[in-house]
């Protein structure tokens, strides 16, 4: 499954331009006065405007795994990088064969840089580390209900790495994954920073059948 288009929604576009061009070194593909549109990678991210909501989300990139050293470097010059533990920033994650570090932007969104030692690094598509999208959280009322409805709907299969449960699973593959968890639950690596419902729009191929998903 690959991550082709992600819209998310907003507060400051101004702020969210400079923090996107200037700390991650996405480039701008499209802008008009409530849209933001950025190359990041092989996926399109787009934010729309929106007004005193204070939308926050979590979502990964995709870096080359041979990467995440340098990046985790030159990132914590720039963004304060947050903690996995008392001694460590960089999570490695054993069972999914891949590290990664978290870190705010502008928003209030928790961003993730992933590298995957299953997936080949690839050429990068920017100027960035960035290769995709590769993970969106969607925070549910209900995980399992909304993870059968998916599957049956899209022909979509849980996370092989993952086992699935009632306040996490994840759905897809290395190239990109629906995380799904309760609303309220704490976004990890945070305790406190509770997953909240704002619109998504998400376009993906699987398979090589494009899907929709739209959450309002």
């Amino acid at each position: 499954m690959i991550i082709k288009e992600l819209t998310l929604l907003s507060d400051n576009l101004a702020e969210t331009k400079q923090f996107y061009t200037r700390i991650l070194g996405l480039r701008i593909v499209g802008e008009e006065t409530s849209t933001l549109s950025f190359s990041a990678g092989a996926t399109l991210l787009c934010f729309e405007q929106s007004t005193n909501l204070r939308p926050r989300y979590h979502f990964a990139f995709n870096i080359p795994y041979t990467a995440v050293m340098n990046a985790f470097s030159q990132m914590s010059k720039k963004v304060d990088l947050l903690p996995i533990s008392e001694n460590s920033k960089l999570a490695d994650f054993v069972n999914w064969n891949a590290k990664s570090f978290y870190f705010y932007d502008n928003n209030g969104n928790i961003l993730e840089f992933i590298g995957r030692n299953d997936l080949p690094d690839g050429d990068k598509m920017d100027s960035s580390f960035i290769l995709s999208v590769s993970e969106i959280g969607l925070p549910v009322e209900n995980v399992k209900d909304e993870c059968e409805k998916l599957i049956n709907k899209h022909r979509l299969e849980y996370f092989a790495k993952q086992p699935p449960s009632d306040t996490f699973s994840v759905i897809g593959e290395d190239t990109g994954l629906l995380i799904i968890v309760p609303d309220g639950r704490n976004w990890y690596p945070t305790g406190n920073h509770p997953a909240e419902a704002f619109k998504i729009k998400l376009v993906m191929l699987n398979a090589e059948r494009e899907v929709t998903l739209l959450y309002e």
